[in-house]
Protein backbone atom coordinates (compact mmCIF):
# COMPACT_ATOMS: atom_id res chain seq x y z
CA UNK A 1 0.00 0.00 0.00
CA UNK A 2 1.32 3.45 -0.97
CA UNK A 3 0.58 5.45 2.19
CA UNK A 4 3.16 8.19 1.66
CA UNK A 5 1.06 11.09 0.33
CA UNK A 6 3.13 14.18 -0.51
CA UNK A 7 1.68 17.60 0.22
CA UNK A 8 -0.30 19.08 -2.66
CA UNK A 9 1.34 22.44 -3.26
CA UNK A 10 -0.31 25.47 -4.85
CA UNK A 11 0.46 25.43 -8.58
CA UNK A 12 2.75 28.46 -8.40
CA UNK A 13 4.98 26.52 -5.97
CA UNK A 14 5.27 23.32 -8.01
CA UNK A 15 8.65 22.80 -9.68
CA UNK A 16 8.69 21.82 -13.36
CA UNK A 17 7.56 18.24 -13.96
CA UNK A 18 10.40 17.12 -16.20
CA UNK A 19 11.04 13.54 -15.07
CA UNK A 20 8.95 10.49 -14.43
CA UNK A 21 9.75 10.91 -10.72
CA UNK A 22 8.51 14.53 -10.78
CA UNK A 23 5.26 13.41 -12.42
CA UNK A 24 4.85 10.51 -10.01
CA UNK A 25 5.21 12.85 -7.04
CA UNK A 26 2.63 15.29 -8.46
CA UNK A 27 0.11 12.59 -9.36
CA UNK A 28 0.50 10.98 -5.94
CA UNK A 29 -0.17 14.32 -4.25
CA UNK A 30 -3.18 14.97 -6.49
CA UNK A 31 -4.74 11.53 -5.92
CA UNK A 32 -4.68 11.80 -2.11
CA UNK A 33 -5.91 8.67 -0.31
CA UNK A 34 -6.13 5.89 -2.88
CA UNK A 35 -9.29 3.98 -3.70
CA UNK A 36 -11.31 4.18 -6.89
CA UNK A 37 -14.88 3.14 -7.69
CA UNK A 38 -14.51 3.30 -11.47
CA UNK A 39 -11.99 3.86 -14.26
CA UNK A 40 -11.03 7.46 -15.03
CA UNK A 41 -8.60 9.34 -17.22
CA UNK A 42 -6.92 12.44 -15.83
CA UNK A 43 -5.29 14.91 -18.22
CA UNK A 44 -3.10 17.62 -16.73
CA UNK A 45 -1.90 20.30 -19.14
CA UNK A 46 1.64 21.54 -18.60
CA UNK A 47 2.96 24.91 -19.67
CA UNK A 48 5.94 25.14 -22.07
CA UNK A 49 8.30 24.98 -19.05
CA UNK A 50 6.62 21.75 -17.81
CA UNK A 51 4.87 23.42 -14.89
CA UNK A 52 1.32 22.21 -14.20
CA UNK A 53 -1.50 24.54 -15.13
CA UNK A 54 -5.03 24.83 -13.76
CA UNK A 55 -6.28 22.92 -16.79
CA UNK A 56 -7.12 19.44 -15.56
CA UNK A 57 -9.65 17.24 -17.36
CA UNK A 58 -11.18 14.23 -15.66
CA UNK A 59 -13.08 11.73 -17.77
CA UNK A 60 -15.23 9.44 -15.65
CA UNK A 61 -16.36 5.86 -16.20
CA UNK A 62 -14.15 5.05 -19.17
CA UNK A 63 -14.57 1.53 -20.57
CA UNK A 64 -12.02 -1.24 -20.02
CA UNK A 65 -10.97 -0.99 -23.64
CA UNK A 66 -10.91 2.27 -25.61
CA UNK A 67 -13.54 2.34 -28.35
CA UNK A 68 -12.55 2.89 -31.97
CA UNK A 69 -11.42 6.50 -32.43
CA UNK A 70 -11.93 7.38 -28.75
CA UNK A 71 -8.32 8.28 -27.98
CA UNK A 72 -7.99 10.18 -31.28
CA UNK A 73 -11.02 12.31 -30.35
CA UNK A 74 -9.60 12.97 -26.92
CA UNK A 75 -6.15 13.88 -28.22
CA UNK A 76 -7.66 16.17 -30.89
CA UNK A 77 -9.29 18.09 -28.03
CA UNK A 78 -5.95 18.19 -26.21
CA UNK A 79 -4.28 19.49 -29.40
CA UNK A 80 -6.79 22.34 -29.62
CA UNK A 81 -6.49 23.23 -25.92
CA UNK A 82 -2.69 23.28 -26.19
CA UNK A 83 -2.80 25.46 -29.31
CA UNK A 84 -5.37 27.87 -27.89
CA UNK A 85 -3.53 28.38 -24.60
CA UNK A 86 0.08 28.04 -25.78
CA UNK A 87 0.73 24.97 -23.64
CA UNK A 88 3.30 22.19 -23.68
CA UNK A 89 2.97 18.51 -22.87
CA UNK A 90 -0.06 16.70 -21.50
CA UNK A 91 0.37 14.46 -18.46
CA UNK A 92 -2.01 11.49 -18.38
CA UNK A 93 -3.00 9.24 -15.50
CA UNK A 94 -5.36 6.28 -15.73
CA UNK A 95 -7.04 5.41 -12.42
CA UNK A 96 -8.98 2.24 -11.70
CA UNK A 97 -10.28 0.12 -8.83
CA UNK A 98 -8.33 -2.92 -7.70
CA UNK A 99 -4.69 -3.59 -7.05
CA UNK A 100 -1.87 -5.59 -8.49
CA UNK A 101 0.23 -5.39 -11.60
CA UNK A 102 -0.54 -3.56 -14.80
CA UNK A 103 -3.50 -5.23 -16.53
CA UNK A 104 -4.14 -5.86 -20.21
CA UNK A 105 -6.83 -3.15 -20.17
CA UNK A 106 -4.30 -0.64 -18.74
CA UNK A 107 -1.89 -1.54 -21.54
CA UNK A 108 -4.57 -1.07 -24.20
CA UNK A 109 -5.32 2.43 -22.93
CA UNK A 110 -1.64 3.30 -22.68
CA UNK A 111 -0.85 2.05 -26.18
CA UNK A 112 -3.89 3.78 -27.70
CA UNK A 113 -3.08 7.10 -26.00
CA UNK A 114 0.56 7.01 -27.09
CA UNK A 115 -0.37 6.10 -30.68
CA UNK A 116 -2.95 8.92 -30.85
CA UNK A 117 -0.47 11.37 -29.36
CA UNK A 118 2.11 10.49 -32.03
CA UNK A 119 -0.45 10.60 -34.84
CA UNK A 120 -1.92 13.95 -33.77
CA UNK A 121 1.34 15.60 -32.66
CA UNK A 122 0.35 15.91 -29.00
CA UNK A 123 3.41 15.50 -26.76
CA UNK A 124 2.58 13.34 -23.76
CA UNK A 125 4.52 13.19 -20.52
CA UNK A 126 5.23 9.67 -19.18
CA UNK A 127 1.92 7.89 -18.54
CA UNK A 128 0.93 6.83 -15.03
CA UNK A 129 -1.53 4.38 -13.49
CA UNK A 130 -3.23 4.74 -10.10
CA UNK A 131 -5.03 1.86 -8.45
CA UNK A 132 -6.22 1.20 -4.93
CA UNK A 133 -2.71 0.49 -3.63
CA UNK A 134 -0.25 2.69 -5.54
CA UNK A 135 0.53 5.19 -8.27
CA UNK A 136 2.99 3.72 -10.77
CA UNK A 137 4.43 4.71 -14.14
CA UNK A 138 3.11 2.90 -17.19
CA UNK A 139 6.61 2.20 -18.43
CA UNK A 140 7.59 1.00 -21.88
CA UNK A 141 8.07 -2.58 -20.67
CA UNK A 142 4.56 -2.57 -19.20
CA UNK A 143 3.07 -1.39 -22.48
CA UNK A 144 5.06 -3.89 -24.57
CA UNK A 145 4.07 -6.90 -22.48
CA UNK A 146 1.97 -9.52 -24.26
CA UNK A 147 -1.73 -8.95 -23.67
Amino acid sequence: MDDDIPALLPLHQVAPLRTQADLHHQWRAMMGPLGFGSRRLWLLFLDPDDRPTELLMQIDDIPDVPREGETDSLLRLCHEVRREHGLGRVAVLLSRPGEGPVRASDRRWGRALLASGRRLDVPLAPLHLAHDAAVVPLAGDDLLAVV
